[in-house]
């Protein structure tokens, strides 16, 4: 969003994650302030009286800090926020040179500052193996020498299945034995998990069938945290979540603990990209709010994403298809709301094929024959 002379917002937080207990918001429009707002009291977000005041006032702002911007002008790309990003399923999309650099160039050019690759492993012999590994090194080298950060990119259904555990293990340490040997100036943050069991068959049978998937879901996140913290504690661990997890009735047990599967899922990692797939920038905002409020108590980040492939159902939630403008502008409106706020990250972008056909359609040169970035399981 460009802000010009006629929208300026000043946040002087001092909100749960900073340990204190006040919070200002000021919004002008030229030099004249037309809204400020200091309520009396925002406890630490710890306990019922936390939540209820905290629901009181907090709640409610992410939601008013978008009403105000709404009516701003916005650049036909991102804004650069610190933190946009967008997922890099094909392996074509990085194996040579050419295909690094075109990747690289489409990052700088639509101000994208983050990429989650997704990696193949082979099992040629007794262990795994990346596949590719020098161009994915190369590509990585590439990008930050950009100051474009990158996270190797893990995803089947079934992987956190308990009889997968042990394979999942062994190629996590591959990724790990991987990150030992890439330069510095590549910046790698972390690994994250595409997993979606909720697309099994035993996910769908529902109750105890589907508590056992949630149990081994939340028991190979433990056994990942416990390897990274051991072996290479400076990776970040993550997971792409649906927007539903912080439903009541998806509240378990686990390690003795009761409570929504979402807020497992938040403790056992560093982050979580939420499929909070809209073309609405008030939808999208409200379907991630629950785990926002939880992540102001763990101090963890929350990351909203908008889908851009063509899809047979539920076209309506993607922007394949709308104008191009009409994307640009939700991602600048959501990224201004998550400059605002410590807990929330930038925008994900699902994903690299889908942008870059997106942005080709109305283009007067042909696409190229093959597709980059296909993803290697139905999403």
């Amino acid at each position: 969003m460009s802000r010009g002379k006629w929208f300026v917002c000043g946040l002087s937080t001092k909100s749960p994650i900073f340990n204190t207990n006040s919070m200002t918001l000021r919004i002008a429009f030229g030099e004249r302030e037309h809204f400020s707002y200091s309520p009396k009291k925002i406890p630490l977000a710890r306990g019922n009286m936390a939540d209820k005041e905290v629901g009181a006032y907090m709640r409610i702002f992410p939601l008013f800090l978008l009403a105000t911007i709404l009516v701003a002008p916005v650049n036909l790309s991102a804004q650069g926020t610190d933190g946009l990003g967008m997922w890099v399923w094909s392996r074509s999309s990085f194996s040579t040179q050419e295909s690094r650099e075109r990747l690289v160039q489409f990052c700088l050019q639509h101000q994208i500052s983050h990429l989650d690759v997704h990696v193949e492993i082979s099992w040629a012999g007794r262990k795994p193996a990346l596949k590719n590994p020098e161009a994915l090194k190369d590509l990585m080298v590439l990008a930050g020498q950009k100051n474009i950060t990158t996270s190797i990119l893990r995803g089947d259904p079934r992987m956190f299945f308990s009889q997968k555990h042990g394979q999942t293990l062994e190629e996590l340490r591959a990724i790990m034995a991987f990150s030992q040997t890439i330069p510095k100036q590549a910046l790698l943050q972390g690994i994250k998990y595409d997993v979606e069991p909720y697309l099994t068959r035993e996910w769908k049978a529902g109750g105890e069938t589907r508590r056992s998937v949630m149990h081994d879901y939340l028991s190979f996140l433990r056994k990942a945290r416990l390897a990274l913290d051991e072996e290479t504690p400076h990776l970040l661990l993550g997971v792409d979540t649906p927007f539903w997890w912080d439903r009541d009735e998806f509240v378990t047990e686990f390690e003795g603990r009761s409570q929504r599967f979402s807020e497992h899922v938040q403790d056992l990692t560093d982050f979580i990209v939420i499929m909070s797939y809209s073309r609405d920038p008030r939808k999208v905002l409200a379907s991630v709010e629950g785990e926002r409020r939880y992540a102001e108590r763990t101090e963890k980040l929350v990351h909203p994403s908008l889908e851009t492939i063509q899809l047979k159902q539920d076209p309506h939630i993607s922007f394949w298809g709308v104008p191009s403008e009409e994307f640009w502008k939700t991602v600048n409106q959501i990224q201004e709301v998550a400059k605002k706020d410590p807990v929330l990250g930038g925008v994900r972008i699902h994903n690299y094929r889908g942008l870059m056909e997106k942005l080709r359609m109305n283009s007067p040169y042909k696409m190229d024959k093959e597709v980059p970035d296909q993803a290697p399981y139905p999403k």
